[in-house]
């Protein structure tokens, strides 16, 4: 079922909220389960095990601050909490490209800023990863043999200084192709998406009522 983009992002929006007001870890745990399903039925396995691998070291580490403070529960609970926000945004952006949701958000009326940080973040990120591979590659191709762990810091920052350029470059290049478009000028044109059809409206509807009964039972 193809969803707008607007609709995507507001059930999000309201299961985050939802998430945010969980602090009992039964229940945090009950609400993993339902995103892992989801994040299951759309075949998003994969991308959630490389989130799990990404915030493994941390999960692990705030689960030993948090028992420090308190019992079992209140070391479960902070990780839990961690967990079910990354899953519910692996979720989201399973089916969510970069530009779907910059033109979600400028047809929502944001303000264009707003837009080209969540959008710009989302594919600068990737671009500097990309840099960086094409950095330790040229290295290698050279004869370097780069260690792994803590024996390659002294080699990552002899690298921080080609990185940090060429991070300039990528964002002045981006620079001048919004100015060469007109960013943020006044009388731009909207992208056409279409009108919400009534699925769209009914599911935002039904997940806003869900999200707000469900933080007012937990009051």
């Amino acid at each position: 079922m193809s969803l707008d983009p607007r609709t995507k992002l507001l059930l999000y929006g309201a299961a985050t909220v939802a998430a945010l007001a969980t602090t009992a870890p039964f229940r945090l745990a009950g609400l993993l389960a339902g995103a892992l399903l989801v994040i299951v039925a759309m075949r998003a396995v994969r991308r959630w095990l490389g989130l799990l691998k990404l915030l493994g070291p941390m999960l692990i580490i705030l689960g030993l601050l948090s028992a420090a403070g308190g019992g079992i529960a209140e070391a479960v609970a902070p990780p839990l909490k961690l967990l079910l926000l990354g899953t519910l945004a692996a979720a989201l952006f399973a089916t969510l490209a970069a530009d779907e949701l910059g033109d979600a958000l400028t047809l929502m009326r944001l303000p264009p800023g707003v837009g080209f940080v969540l959008v710009g973040g989302l594919r600068y990120a990737p671009a500097l990863a990309e840099s960086w591979a094409d950095l330790l590659d040229a290295l290698r191709a050279r004869g370097a043999t780069v260690p792994r762990g803590p024996r390659a810091l002294p080699i990552y920052a002899r690298l921080l200084g080609p990185a940090v350029v060429r991070a300039l470059r990528i964002a002045d290049d981006m620079a001048e192709a919004m100015e060469s478009r007109g960013f943020g000028a006044p009388g731009a044109t909207l992208p056409d998406q279409g009108q919400l059809r009534a699925r769209d409206w009914l599911l935002m509807t039904l997940g806003v009522m869900a999200s707000a009964a469900y933080v007012a039972w937990l009051r």
